[in-house]
């Protein structure tokens, strides 16, 4: 491997550690707890931050649509929360 290439990978590396060590907003909340919970079966765990409160209500059907077709349960009360959540904590 080429010194360039140890290099991207390092970095790499090092990015995805530390987007795991991510902290958010009211992290004991149910919202927050059930938000690491559903939200990181497919994907790593996006900042409450990153988005407006409008930008999440999309961004929450769609993921519900990708759910939907990996045939994965996300029920009513798990989506209200989690919304609750977003939006009381969005940019």
């Amino acid at each position: 491997m080429r010194i360039k290439e140890l290099a991207i990978l390092l970095i790499a590396l090092f990015m995805m550690a530390c987007a795991g060590a991510q902290t958010i907003p009211e992290p004991e909340s149910p919202g927050a707890r059930l938000f690491k919970q559903r939200c990181t079966q497919c994907h790593g765990l996006p900042g409450p931050k990153r988005h407006t409160a409008e930008q999440w209500g999309g961004l929450l059907v769609m993921m519900e649509g990708f759910m939907r077709e990996r045939d994965i349960e996300f029920p009513a009360q798990e989506k209200k929360l989690i919304q609750e959540y977003l939006f009381r904590n969005a940019r």
